[in-house]
């Protein structure tokens, strides 16, 4: 005769290899991370970026953690080729009488900041007619994804920059499109007049035509978005006046 210790222990046994079971069965439909990740982040260890980015392409816009890696990998590559004369649209542009940096900026679509970046131009006033000048038209967009505290760059459907968000509370109901309004930059608390010298090494906020700001610290209120500084400067290099910005 069969004891109830015995059937508690087979019945004990039967529910733990059930469980096991049932465990394994999810764990099989978790994501994995794709082995292209992987190879992604060897080949730009070893500085084959172009190869990197088109292994990612089937993932950069996959909602969930490995496209989400893959397009951090896929900014870290394009980022340094659009802010730098490898841009596929840099150009020679030659100074002519009457010109300065900020006119330049608003009719060729480059920040004045990029311009005096690409060239090594220190003083904004001391451009000379004739000179030459490297450009690169910056015609792209930004992304925000509040929820996921995630804001992208894009041109067309190339991927330029991904940044996270360290908050994205600030900008709650004030989803849809805008554009940018404004670039303003701070040193040391105060804000500088767009021709000051001292603006390309200042603090970057961005101000969006919705009301909308991204901005570098946590003491801003109002509908900000916040991010680290040193992004939000590189960020302001890609995004010219009027870029289309859309928030979700």
């Amino acid at each position: 005769m069969t004891s109830i210790s015995s059937i508690l222990s087979a019945a004990v046994c039967f529910n733990l290899l059930v469980g096991a079971a049932i465990a394994a069965d999810n764990y099989s439909l978790w994501p994995r991370r794709p082995a292209e990740l992987e190879q992604a982040r060897r080949l730009v260890r070893e500085q084959k970026g172009a190869e990197a980015v088109h292994l990612l392409q089937p993932f950069i816009k996959d909602g969930g953690i490995a496209g989400r890696e893959a397009r951090q990998i896929t900014g870290a590559v394009n980022v340094q080729r659009y802010l730098s004369r490898r841009h596929p649209e840099a150009r020679v542009y030659t100074v002519k009488s009457g010109d300065n940096v900020y006119k330049i900026a608003a009719a060729e679509k480059c920040p004045f900041e990029l311009i005096m970046l690409l060239n090594g131009i220190v003083e904004p006033a001391g451009l000379r007619v004739g000179q030459k000048l490297v450009l690169v038209p910056m015609n792209c967009r930004a992304e925000i994804n509040l929820a996921q505290r995630e804001l992208s760059v894009w041109d067309g459907e190339t991927l330029v920059a991904d940044y996270n968000l360290t908050t994205a509370d600030g900008a709650s109901g004030k989803a849809g499109e805008t554009t940018l309004s404004a670039c303003e930059g701070y040193l040391e608390g105060t804000r500088l007049p767009r021709r000051s010298a001292q603006f390309s090494s200042s603090d970057r906020v961005l101000l969006f035509a919705n009301g909308v700001s991204l901005v570098g610290k946590a003491k801003s209120a109002g509908n900000a978005l916040l991010m680290e500084q040193r992004d939000l400067n590189e960020l302001s290099l890609l995004l010219a006046a009027d870029s289309p910005v859309v928030i979700r």
